[in-house]
């Protein structure tokens, strides 16, 4: 089985001067297969260039500050209280500041052994796929390539 017989084709993606806000509202209007939003979303620039991935991580990174899950004073901090604050930070950050740049691509053509290698090597769990001209067709996912090699140990 081949990267390509399993992907996710790409639906839509980011472009670098999108704001987290707009990021948000394509994630979340984008779905997988499966009826669910996506995770992660690669970024595109003009000319349709791989140039960044943004997940929900990334997101929440920018939503939840570190200090407030690693000090006890914070501990009563209501999600109302920084509300107002992430709704500014949402319209004002864009998605070339928080997106990864440092993306993994793989190939159409390459096997789904080669593939999980991946995935599990660099501990992520998507990987954008590219065709011969560099181009992103889609992003395979950890859980997919999970449940079909374990289907095939199962048959």
């Amino acid at each position: 089985m081949k990267v390509k017989d399993l992907m996710e084709p790409i639906k839509n993606w980011l472009t670098p001067d999108m704001t987290l806000r707009q990021a948000i509202q394509v994630m979340k209007s984008t779905k997988r297969g499966h009826g669910l939003s996506v995770n992660g979303i690669v970024v595109l620039d003009g000319a349709m260039n791989l140039i960044g991935i943004v997940s929900t991580i990334d997101i929440m990174r920018i939503l939840i500050p570190s200090h407030i899950y690693f000090d006890d004073r914070y501990s009563r901090v209501s999600w109302e209280s920084l509300r107002k604050e992430k709704t500014t930070a949402i319209q004002s950050t864009h998605v070339s500041a928080i997106m990864t740049e440092d993306v993994r691509v793989i190939s159409a053509e390459e096997t789904l052994l080669r593939c999980a290698d991946m995935l599990l090597t660099e501990q992520i769990r998507r990987l954008p796929v590219i065709r011969s001209d560099g181009k992103v067709v889609g992003i395979i996912y950890l859980r997919d390539v999970y449940n079909a090699m374990t289907e095939l140990l199962l048959n």
